[in-house]
C-alpha cells in the first residue's frame, strides 16, 4: 500500500495518508469515486474544512506519527455551529449532555435520515480532498453504496446483503434484499429458531412465508400465508416475522479481539486477528457449535508439521505421531 507523508504548519506530527482501505465483510468502507485517491488528499485543521470539500479520513492520536483512520463513508463538508442539526441527532445529544462548551467543537456535516451528525474539535486534523479537486471528478454518490448485513438468531445464520435502512428503521421492519439472498433466507429460515413455525416456498417468482395454524406464531394462529412478490426492481421486501438482528464480526471467544473470516472446507470460519492467538470459531453465540470446527494443520519454519484442532488448539497427539513418521528411519540409525 502506497503512502504519503504529510505536515501541518506549527505542528511537529507526521500524517501518514494511505490508500482507502477496499470493502469486506470486515472493513466496511465506501470506495471514493472514479479517478478520486490518496493522492488528492491534504490535512487541515477541521476548523479549516469548507463547504464541499470532501471528508475522508481522520487520524490516530499524537504526537509524532499519525496514521489515516478512513471514514467508513467519505461525505461532503457543510460545517455549522455544533447543536445546529436540522434532524434529532444522538451524537449532538451526547456532546450537550457533556456539558461541551460549543465553542471547541464543530459540525462537519449535519444528521440526515441514515447517518448521525459528524462532531470534531476545531483543532483536529482532517484529510480532505479540496471542493476545486473535488469537483473534476464524478459526485461521492456515483459510487452505489455498501449494503447493510443482517442476520438470523443473533448471527448464526446471514449475513444477508440489504439496500441501507434508515435511522428510524427498527428489527421488526423489512429489509430490502435481491433474489439470490431472498433464496438463501428461504433456505436458512426453517432450521432457524426464529423460522420454527414457519414453512417457506417459492410459487412463481413469489416467495410464500406460512405460519403453522395451530400454534401462536409472529404472523398469529391461522393467519394466511404472507405472499412476498419482487418490486419493480426484483428485490424483495422481507420482515415482520421475525426480529432482524444487525451483523457485525465475531470477536474472539478467548480474548474478544476483533476476527477475520477464512474459508475452510467450504466453510466460513472467523480466526482471531491478535498476533499471538491462534482460535477460531463459527461466531455463533453458542461457543458448543466451535466443538464441529475442521481441523487444519500448519508448517512451521523448520519444515515440521503441526496439526491444529478446529479451534485453534494444536493436536498434540497427532502432531507427534507425524513427527515420529518424518524422523529418521531405525534401521539408518544402526548403519550408522
Amino acid at each position: 500500500m502506497s503512502e504519503r507523508i504529510v505536515t501541518l504548519p506549527g505542528s511537529t506530527d507526521q500524517f501518514v495518508l494511505t490508500e482507502r482501505p477496499a470493502p469486506t465483510l470486515t472493513d466496511r468502507y465506501r470506495p471514493l469515486p472514479d479517478g478520486m485517491d490518496h493522492t488528492h488528499l491534504t490535512v487541515v485543521p477541521a476548523h479549516q474544512v469548507g463547504t464541499g470539500d470532501v471528508v475522508v479520513a481522520f487520524f490516530t492520536d499524537g504526537p509524532g506519527i499519525r496514521y489515516a483512520e478512513h471514514t467508513p463513508e467519505a461525505f461532503t463538508a457543510h460545517p455549522r455551529p455544533l447543536g445546529t442539526c436540522p434532524e434529532p441527532c444522538e451524537e449532538c445529544e451526547d456532546t450537550s449532555a457533556y456539558g461541551a462548551a460549543t465553542d471547541r467543537y464543530l459540525c462537519l456535516e449535519p444528521a440526515d435520515d441514515y447517518a448521525d451528525c459528524v462532531i470534531a474539535f476545531r483543532s483536529t486534523p482532517v484529510a480532505i480532498v479540496p471542493a476545486d479537486t473535488a469537483a473534476k471528478y464524478p459526485p461521492l454518490d456515483s459510487v452505489p453504496p455498501l449494503p447493510d448485513l443482517f442476520t438470523l438468531d443473533d448471527g448464526e445464520h446471514g449475513p444477508y446483503e440489504a439496500l441501507p435502512v434508515p435511522r428510524a428503521w427498527g428489527p421488526w421492519q423489512t429489509i430490502s434484499v435481491t433474489r439470490d439472498t431472498a433464496e438463501q433466507i428461504a433456505s436458512d429460515l426453517p432450521t432457524t429458531h426464529a423460522g420454527r413455525h414457519l414453512t417457506v416456498r417459492w410459487l412463481g417468482d413469489a416467495l410464500v412465508i406460512d405460519s403453522d395454524p395451530h400454534l401462536p406464531t409472529p404472523t398469529g394462529p391461522g393467519r394466511p400465508a404472507r405472499l412476498i412478490e419482487p418490486d419493480a426492481d426484483g428485490r424483495y421486501r422481507i420482515g415482520g416475522l421475525w426480529r432482524w438482528e444487525e451483523w457485525s464480526v465475531p470477536s474472539c471467544p478467548v480474548c474478544s479481539t476483533a476476527t477475520e473470516p477464512v474459508d475452510v472446507e467450504g466453510e466460513r470460519v472467523w480466526r482471531c486477528t491478535a498476533p499471538d492467538c491462534t482460535r477460531r470459531t463459527y461466531g455463533t453465540a453458542d461457543p458448543d457449535d466451535d466443538d464441529a470446527l475442521p481441523s487444519y494443520s500448519e508448517t512451521d519454519a523448520d519444515g515440521a508439521t503441526i496439526v491444529y484442532h478446529g479451534t485453534g488448539e494444536v493436536d498434540i497427539e497427532t502432531t507427534a505421531e507425524l513427527a515420529a513418521q518424518d524422523g529418521p528411519d531405525e534401521d539408518e540409525q544402526d548403519a550408522e
